[in-house]
């Protein structure tokens, strides 16, 4: 038991220390950003963030299905289906992307309109390119995951990280704005996949295999229930930002982004303890095994006392991590930052029992309620901002935003936790 909580905790500690450098960095590159960037741009530049996050959600649940037979066939020492499950899912990824950019080229007046992008349409593209690139994530990524190569993981987490704040840097200097910066997000995509193909080279001479003798049928009846799962998580996650760049002034949309960026940072913790949480708990034979459960509870413990530390930090200065990120003459910001944080802390403690599940591939009483969420995120959101009848000032209408935003995230957390007793019992 200890040695299994010890080899958790390093091996988190690992991606850990890679995540708060990249975090660094990104956060480096937004506090340069916020001041060379108008209050448009820098809220342009949000939305084509998560606009892509939420495209590649039928990526990151492929991802999972990976991650999770990637795991229980290391676990079996067999490589050969490692390889074939990489090399089949390659094929498949390479016609999401063509139906993709079919798509961008078919809606692109639409998107430009919708979204606000009269000004900045090459933007768009650059979007598009970025999920492209990121289609290669689910194959490398989901490989060094389950096959627990941790210290490549963070070393791609670096590399991504870093290159984005060099590249982008670089491109918005030369006057490119926000297309140069995620241009720079781009290029830092392409190193990041580079080095993660040479950390699997040792998978290269499988490629001209038969890989027809792995039955890929588990992966996908796996694949669809968790794709519920995971567009219900990043339907909370992303689909405000949308919100807000459709029915505010680019100007206000600027401001509410810069506040998102300072909440996320509690949730950008979770990642780490959550990632090396899937595998171990994917690689465990024994059904509802206590071991993986009591680290799942420790990794709560933790993630809610940081998060305890976040909201009262920002509640009693919400001044101080506004104006180090983007300095000062950010009122809007200022006076939303503290609800931001409150508002996605129970999405970040609902990331781990969530990951759990997924790992475990325990979906039955998961389905119902995060199925719900998809549709009933939206519509709040819509309700709040849409149906009010009322004239509010822009603050008011966007604290309503926020409220929606917490009560999803708790009802995911509550389904969650709820779950976890039920297998506990």
């Amino acid at each position: 038991m200890k040695s299994a909580m010890r080899t958790f905790w390093s091996a988190g500690a690992v991606l850990v220390i890679a995540t708060v450098s990249t975090n660094v960095a990104a956060y480096i590159l937004q506090a340069v950003l916020a001041r060379w960037l108008s209050d448009d741009d820098f809220g342009a530049l949000k939305w084509g963030y998560d606009w892509i996050s939420y495209v590649l959600t039928p990526v990151l649940a492929l991802q999972l299905a990976m991650t999770r037979y990637a795991a229980v066939f290391h676990a079996q020492e067999d490589a050969d289906a490692v390889a074939a499950l990489a090399w089949r899912a390659t094929r498949r990824l390479a016609w999401y992307a063509g139906a993709f950019v079919v798509f961008v080229a078919a809606a692109h007046s639409w998107l430009v309109m919708g979204f606000r992008l009269e000004q900045k349409p090459a933007l768009l593209w650059v979007a598009a390119g970025l999920v492209v690139i990121q289609l290669a994530g689910p194959v490398t990524g989901s490989l060094l995951q389950g096959l627990q190569r941790f210290k490549w993981l963070a070393a791609v987490y670096l590399v991504q990280g870093w290159g984005r704040v060099v590249f982008g840097l670089a491109l918005a200097a030369a006057g490119f704005g926000a297309v140069g910066v995620m241009s720079g997000l781009l290029l830092a995509m392409v190193a990041g996949t580079a080095l993660s193909l040479w950390a699997l080279r040792c998978f290269w001479h499988h490629r001209k295999a038969d890989h027809s003798v792995l039955d890929t049928r588990p992966v996908y009846n796996y694949f669809w229930p968790a794709l519920v799962v995971s567009f219900s998580m990043a339907t909370i996650g992303v689909v405000d930002m949308s919100y807000v760049r459709h029915y505010f002034e680019p100007e206000i949309s600027g401001q509410y982004s810069k506040a998102k960026i300072v909440a996320q940072v509690f949730v950008f913790l979770v990642q780490p303890l959550s990632t090396v949480l899937f595998p171990r708990a994917a690689g465990d034979t024994t059904l509802g095994a206590g071991e993986t459960r009591r680290l799942l509870w420790h990794a709560l413990g933790v993630t809610g006392a940081i998060g305890l530390v976040a909201g009262v930090t920002c509640t009693l200065w919400p001044w101080l991590p506004v104006r180090l990120l983007t300095g000062p003459g950010n009122t809007l910001a200022e006076t939303i930052v503290a609800p931001f944080v409150w508002a996605l802390v129970p999405l970040g403690l609902a990331v781990l029992p969530m990951q759990f599940f997924l790992a475990r591939a325990e979906f039955r009483r998961l389905l119902p309620p995060m199925g719900l969420l998809v549709v009933a995120y939206p519509a709040g959101l819509w309700l709040a901002l849409k149906c009010w009848p009322y004239p509010m000032a822009p603050e008011i209408r966007l604290m309503a935003v926020l409220g929606v935003t917490a009560a999803a995230g708790l009802a995911a957390l509550g389904t969650s936790v709820w779950s976890l007793w039920h297998v506990e019992r």
